[in-house]
């Protein structure tokens, strides 16, 4: 099975010849030379882009934690605002009335509502 290929075309003719140069120092194939350059090179920016990522996700939790502080500082100026107004629901005494229904009656729990009116 052939290995696969990649085009790669060197426009500049000085670093065609550093290359060449390099690569026989090395007792290497040009190919090879390249291969090892470009995976050194890929490895370096993929660990500045890691970084630039972490410093990234750092930056935007610094800022969540802040908006929370902020969320939580709210809250609980809205719940002390709230507590000092009136309750929405006014408490009554529901009084009976001197009438009791029956306690045989199929209307019980009906009379009972009608009579706590």
């Amino acid at each position: 099975m052939a290995a696969p290929t990649f085009s790669l075309r060197i426009r500049q003719p000085r670093l065609r010849a550093l290359i060449r140069e390099v690569a026989a120092r090395e007792h290497i194939s040009q190919n090879e030379l390249l291969e090892q350059a470009a995976e050194h090179e890929v490895i370096a920016r993929g660990v500045l882009i890691t970084e630039d990522l972490a410093a990234a996700a750092a930056h935007l939790a610094s800022l969540t934690e802040a908006a929370y502080q902020e969320l939580v500082v709210a809250s609980v100026a809205a719940f002390a605002e709230g507590e000092a107004n009136p309750e929405p629901l006014r408490a009554r005494q529901i009084t009976r009335q001197a009438e009791v229904v029956a306690a045989s009656s199929e209307l019980v729990a009906v009379a009972a509502f009608q009579t706590a009116r």
